[in-house]
């Protein structure tokens, strides 16, 4: 299995100095990046609620929401969102309601498409509450690839991951989360921003019109911060393993 991997600083920090960061991973079929999804996650198994402003599903595939948290990966047409949301509107909003306040150490979102064209890249707007909903904050904005990327073939997945580069913390305290995803193709398999001018997250000009073909969502993993027991049986596994060499 070939994957390819780059970083990308394309997210706005929810506060000034914070580290918050993005890297995205290829995969050359659906299936490669199977392997990075994450197995019994904070929102595993959950089923989110669709917030006002979701278009619902492209008309290829029934609602499928247990396919974002079923720690599967790869699942055909499940999870392909609605095209021609509108420029600068998301086509699918979704929040998560956590079972008690947690520590995020990072967040995964895997998209692609057997197809190999444009849906396999993601542009994904995140909030966290830390009061169980009440209010929310945004955390950042995160583009799978540089707008003008084109995907001709040589991709069949992708994987981002969000994390604090600067700590093995991401967030603390959180009892919800929001997700909204944005289109991202012109139906050339060309990566673009959901904006006509100027992206408000970025003030960047792509140059391009709105995306407004939408992504297929197949995982996304709210991995949480290991318990201090389980760090220092991963130290005390790394002490070992250096005596022995």
């Amino acid at each position: 299995m070939k994957v390819l991997a780059s970083v990308l600083r394309l997210c706005v920090a929810a506060s000034a100095g914070a580290a918050v960061t993005s890297s995205t991973q290829h995969g050359a079929d659906g299936s490669s990046l199977n392997g990075s999804v994450q197995v019994g996650d904070l929102i595993s198994g959950l089923i989110a609620t669709e917030l006002p402003g979701d278009t619902g599903w492209h008309g290829a595939v029934a609602g499928t929401l247990p396919v974002f948290t079923n720690d599967i990966g790869d699942g055909g047409l499940n999870g392909l969102l609605n095209d021609f949301p509108g420029a600068g509107l998301p086509t699918k909003r979704v929040q998560y309601d956590l079972s008690g306040a947690s520590d995020i150490a990072s967040i995964g979102i895997l998209s692609g498409n057997d197809g190999k064209d444009g849906r396999v890249f993601s542009t994904t707007v995140v909030s966290y509450s830390t009061d169980n909903g009440s209010n929310f904050t945004e955390l950042g904005y995160f583009q799978s690839d540089l707008s003008g990327t084109v995907n001709s073939g040589q991709w069949g997945s992708t994987y981002v991951t969000i994390f604090d580069d600067a700590s093995a913390t991401l967030l603390s305290g959180v009892t919800n989360l929001i997700f909204e995803f944005y289109s991202v193709d012109n139906t050339g398999g060309e990566m673009r921003d959901p904006y006509d001018g100027v992206n408000p997250y970025t003030s960047v000009d792509d140059g391009l019109t709105a995306a407004f073909v939408s992504p297929l969502i197949w995982e996304i993993d709210v991995n949480a911060v290991p318990e201090p027991a389980s760090m220092a049986l991963l130290g005390l596994g790394g002490l070992a393993l250096i005596r022995r060499r």
